[in-house]
């Protein structure tokens, strides 16, 4: 832990930790991947208990300023009326299998990221380990799941926090590249990898996203 603390608050000095020490499949998943991933799931959960009256009120509000929108989703408006029906009724089944579901997503999140930068560090010239890469994107998702703890509250609030941890995502990886998988600066290979990871990333988590809702939906 004292290994991450030390990456986090400089990453350009400490990321070689990364690159000299990296930790097995195994420990990963179920010391970092698993506990991590719950955050945003004790978010959710925190928001649809004890937080209630406040979500509803949000959520409310939310959905209202939806349909007056005629650019707004119709998929949209009635997921977002599932998930308040669903706290309003305070279904646990519903509830309970929606909690599980979103930490589902949340587990493959690291997975298909560390698809992503392997695929595209090799195309730029980086080392052939998916075992490094996978500790690289381990390490940079763990912010953002921590920012997941917001979803206690459906405000700007959380949707800054989770901008700003993505962005700060996106930095780790962009000094990994250089720093643990040896992706070479000359030319901004570097920069141009991350871009290209950004672009790929927001594309195929929307894809993602879109069948998270409609899973949620059914079950809703």
């Amino acid at each position: 832990m004292k290994e991450l603390i030390k990456i986090y608050l400089n990453p350009k000095e400490n990321l070689t930790y990364v690159k000299n020490n990296p930790q097995p499949y195994g420990k990963l998943f179920f010391f970092y991947v698993l506990p991590f991933s719950l955050f945003p799931i004790l978010g959710y959960l925190i928001g649809f208990t004890v937080l209630k009256d406040s979500y509803i009120s949000s959520l409310s509000k939310f959905i209202e300023m939806l349909k007056a929108d005629p650019k707004a989703s119709v998929l949209t408006i009635q997921y977002a009326t599932k998930v308040l029906t669903m706290i309003q009724n305070n279904d646990t089944v519903k509830m309970f299998s929606f909690l599980f579901i979103a930490w589902l997503f949340e587990i493959f999140k690291p997975i298909f990221l560390t698809g992503l930068v392997y695929f595209f560090g090799k195309a730029f010239g980086g080392e052939d380990n998916p075992l490094k890469v996978f500790n690289l994107v381990v390490l940079a998702v763990i912010p953002v799941w921590i920012a997941g703890i917001s979803y206690m509250v459906n405000s700007p609030v959380n949707a800054f926090l989770m901008f700003l941890s993505s962005f700060y995502m996106f930095y780790l990886i962009f000094v990994g590249a250089e720093k643990v998988l040896g992706i070479p600066s000359e030319n901004s290979k570097n920069f141009q990898f991350i871009v290209v990871i950004v672009i790929f990333y927001v594309i195929l988590s929307g894809i993602i996203g879109l069948l998270q809702t409609n899973l949620m939906e059914k079950i809703l």
